[in-house]
């Protein structure tokens, strides 16, 4: 039985990683996504830091534009403006992706398999600095963005 689950699980992983090989940019469909409260059910101090921090708080501020796709790029949780945002703020799968693929337990307790599932690799700051500077932009600031210093404040 052990070794059924094992290659199970191996099945799973191919499959992921044929996927994700297709050259082919794909949307993340509204069932592709859990929510930020499914994430803090196992990380309920990343979801405390959230809560608390503007991101969580981010499509509050758009006042009019609250339907304008280009905003809810930035603002919400989803593929917006290419497609439709799914959650209000910039939630947990704004930053590590959408969340089904790689949401239970025993995926999330390996790394590589979680993430060939679509959890996104923000370990090394290089890789949190471009993800941050996509919407974090000279464009749309008034003042300069130093993503380091702003990971010391929401690092979870």
């Amino acid at each position: 039985m052990r070794v059924w689950a094992q290659l199970g699980g191996l099945a799973v992983a191919a499959v992921a990683v044929a996927t994700v090989a297709t050259d082919r940019p794909s949307l993340a469909a509204r069932a592709d996504y859990v929510g930020s409260e499914r994430c803090g059910s196992c990380h309920a101090r990343a979801l405390k830091v959230w809560k608390n921090s503007a991101h969580a708080r981010a499509s509050e501020t758009l006042g009019a534009r609250v339907s304008d796709r280009r905003c809810l790029a930035c603002h919400a949780t989803g593929d917006a403006p290419a497609g439709r945002p799914y959650g209000s703020g910039v939630g947990c799968e704004t930053c590590h992706g959408a969340g089904a693929g790689y949401a239970e337990d025993d995926i999330m307790r390996s790394p590589v398999l979680a993430g060939e599932l679509g959890l996104v690799d923000l370990s090394r700051p290089a890789a949190r600095a471009a993800l941050c500077n996509g919407c974090h932009r000279a464009s749309t600031r008034i003042r300069g963005f130093d993503a380091a210093a702003a990971w010391k404040r929401i690092a979870h």
